[in-house]
């Protein structure tokens, strides 16, 4: 659950700021511009805040992957998750 509110965190915060811009994106209305800003900020804190959180509850005594999220709900399309010992720096980093 962590690792795909990692990814849908900053989906649903795009989407919030089209909303609530109108879905106009040459709109220059400088009311709107807070926000935006505070709509961003939100969701890029809130997904470093859960990176931190993976972060400490990672075991870094095992070379496997862990926090592993599979979704088989289509036929031709698999969605599968998971966090090694390497790439959890890289997930830090990239918050």
């Amino acid at each position: 659950m962590l690792l795909s509110s990692l990814v849908l965190i900053p989906i649903i915060g795009i989407f919030s700021i089209l909303v609530s811009t109108n879905i106009r994106p040459n709109t220059r209305n400088s009311s709107l511009a807070p926000y935006t800003k505070y709509i961003a900020l939100t969701a890029s804190s809130l997904n470093l805040l859960i990176s931190i959180i993976i972060f400490i509850l990672f075991d870094f005594s095992t070379n496997q992957f862990q926090f592993v999220q599979e979704y088989h709900n289509i036929n031709y399309f698999d969605f599968y998750l998971g966090i090694d010992g390497l790439s959890i720096y890289f997930v830090l980093l990239t918050t």
